[in-house]
């Protein structure tokens, strides 16, 4: 992101399995830098208590509790519970339920640069698992959950989308600020003058060559942009090209045709698991979802035909021009 404002201040860092950006505009640099500070403490606390690639984590714990209920912290039950009335929402295709899936395809540990555009063979050898999430249990009033033997929950991108809230929530009393977690990107207020914070939608199919030129841009104001896809983490597992998104009606990767599906929402939770549910449901089956629940989004397919929602259309930066999903705005708006 290109600006030209003299106050405002960032903070890189990995967390998460991601590289997180925070923007902040704020007169005061000294205030500026302890601010992004606790931010950046809000990741680090979130991926202690949400990453499945520590066994000392809340969540690893939890997993490793099957059979019996298990009381957990109240912003682990709080994510839980957005990723369940979202599980709902999607009709099952974004589901938390998919760890031992997302296992057998060979995503077992933190995605590096070795791993990135195949370059590494995962082995195969576990057994996979498919969408289970209406087989757990939860109990409202001691925040416990029960998971059934063989179900193992993964929050990868809705504890991003939910912890870059958090920071923007947090942020937001300070000044304009916007967080990056990966492609989860959260904003509050615009910077002063600006109709929103500047957000480029990368050409998926030059992602492997590195800088990947801008499909579509938008201006981002007090929402949320999610973008999942294809293009950046697959691998290849006995000669075939597998990734992390995996499909819960078949426990395995999803047979999509969309390269990268990315949704526009007020909430950075709901736009991550929606832009999930529609990369794994494929162009046509996305269209005919996104009729009905008159979300703003805009996906891209493997022959690099790129459609807009009519409610994606408004958000674009003026000079943007891609195609409409088949259907009329249903009048609702995400923003």
């Amino acid at each position: 992101m290109e600006t030209d404002l003299d106050n405002l201040y960032e903070q890189r860092f990995r967390a998460m399995g991601s590289e997180i950006v925070i923007w902040l505009e704020q007169e005061d640099a000294a205030t500026a830098a302890q601010l992004l500070q606790q931010a950046q403490d809000i990741f680090n606390v979130a991926e202690a208590r949400m990453t499945r690639f520590d066994e000392g984590s809340e969540l690893s714990k939890l997993n490793r509790q099957p059979g019996r209920w298990v009381a957990v912290s109240r912003p682990l039950w709080q994510v839980l519970q957005e990723a369940w009335q979202l599980t709902i929402e999607t009709e099952g295709l974004f589901d938390p339920t998919l760890l031992t899936a997302i296992e057998a395809v060979g995503y077992r540990q933190p995605f590096t640069e070795q791993w990135a555009w195949g370059a590494a063979d995962q082995p195969n050898g576990i057994p996979t698992s498919k969408g289970q999430w209406q087989q757990v249990k939860r109990d409202v009033s001691s925040h416990s959950i029960f998971l059934p033997e063989g179900v193992r929950i993964d929050l990868g991108g809705i504890g991003k989308g939910f912890t870059a809230q958090r920071v923007v929530d947090f942020l937001s009393q300070w000044g304009p600020c916007m967080v990056d977690a990966g492609g989860d990107i959260v904003a509050g207020d615009a910077p002063e003058g600006w109709p929103g914070w500047p957000v480029e939608i990368a050409k998926p199919w030059e992602v492997a060559e590195g800088e990947a030129d801008a499909v579509a841009e938008v201006w981002l104001n007090n929402g949320a942009l999610a973008t999942s896809g294809v293009d950046y983490r697959w691998w290849l597992q006995a000669g075939k090209r597998k990734h992390h998104l995996i499909d819960p009606r078949t426990g395995t990767s999803a047979d999509t045709n969309l390269l990268t599906a990315s949704v526009l929402s007020a909430d950075g939770c709901r736009a991550e698991a929606w832009a999930t549910a529609l990369l794994v449901a494929g162009m046509q089956p996305a269209q005919q979802l996104l009729q009905s629940q008159g979300i703003a989004a805009l996906l891209i397919d493997q022959f690099h035909k790129t459609v807009a929602t009519p409610s994606m259309q408004r958000f674009l930066k003026a000079g943007t021009s891609v195609q409409h999903a088949v259907g009329k705005d249903s009048g609702k708006e995400e923003l």
